[in-house]
């Protein structure tokens, strides 16, 4: 006799059914808006729609964001914070027109080419030995009119404290001849999820994706529920010194990401390489 427990499947509510029901509408009308857009331009017009897209998502998966502070427009702002889920982007990109810069094994996933393309995602790879070639892509996709979105962790967490920082991923935007490039930092904090404060119970799992979890079942129960609530705080604008130590850096700004958790008090861990 096996004493293997059999999984259980969780089925989706017709909650669920209604949200994709809902997303794949706004997906069949500005996906192709978007690429007809992008045909005639690729500057700062050609961010409007994802903005739109992304907004239809969030609302239609119940997520509500709390704004505090004010993001920088008008290009030239890299926004540095923590990464939470895989719903950060839905969240941060109805909020910023910006490209988010992510790790290049993400366009293996089913469909993430076509949507990456469309929304101008920045892939790069991680690896040291590519560290050169990464540099002078991204130089080669970036223009002075764009603003990006940074997840300096270089995974998600559960969000009750930031991770510490990838100091390497700061030297893409430092040293003599880079574009010069305004920090922002800011910092996700999950508030509730399903209806129900973290502070009283709330499930932080449902939507905090991290360590060896599951991508798909973890969707699908985020479908079934409500919704979750997320503070976005937008901490005051940093101008970046071309001859900055990236690993100072690093530290400074996790520190930043850090205070607008509850857990602000607890010592930075130090910057990775």
């Amino acid at each position: 006799m096996s004493n293997d427990v059999p999984v259980v499947q969780e089925a989706l509510s017709l909650r669920a059914i209604c949200k994709l029901g809902f997303i794949l509408l706004a997906s069949a009308v500005l996906m192709p808006l978007q690429w007809l857009l992008m045909r005639f331009t690729r500057g700062r017009a050609a961010f409007v729609v994802p903005r739109w897209w992304f907004a239809c998502l969030r609302r239609a998966l119940g997520i509500r964001v709390e704004v505090v502070g004010m993001p920088r427009s008008g290009g030239g702002t890299l926004f540095v914070g923590n990464h939470v889920s895989h719903y950060d982007i839905v969240l941060l990109g109805g909020v910023l027109q910006a490209r988010f810069i992510a790790k290049d094994d993400m366009t293996r996933w089913p469909g993430m080419g076509f949507v990456g393309e469309l929304a101008q995602t920045v892939y790069i790879s991680r690896r040291q030995r590519d560290a050169a070639a990464v540099a002078a892509a991204l130089a080669a996709q970036l223009r002075a009119d764009h603003d990006l979105v940074l997840f300096p962790e270089g995974t998600t967490s559960s969000g009750e404290r930031v991770a510490p920082f990838k100091s390497s991923l700061f030297a893409l935007f430092l040293g003599q001849g880079a574009q010069a490039w305004t920090l922002q930092p800011f910092t996700q904090e999950l508030v509730s999820v399903d209806g129900r404060a973290l502070s009283a119970g709330g499930d932080r799992a449902a939507y905090a994706f991290h360590g060896d979890m599951d991508a798909g079942a973890h969707v699908k129960h985020f479908l079934n529920l409500s919704g979750a609530a997320v503070r976005l705080t937008f901490h005051p604008p940093i101008q970046i010194d071309p001859d900055a130590d990236r690993k100072t850096l690093a530290l400074q700004l996790h520190d930043i990401v850090a205070s607008a958790l509850p857990t602000h008090g607890d010592a930075p861990p130090p910057a990775r390489d």
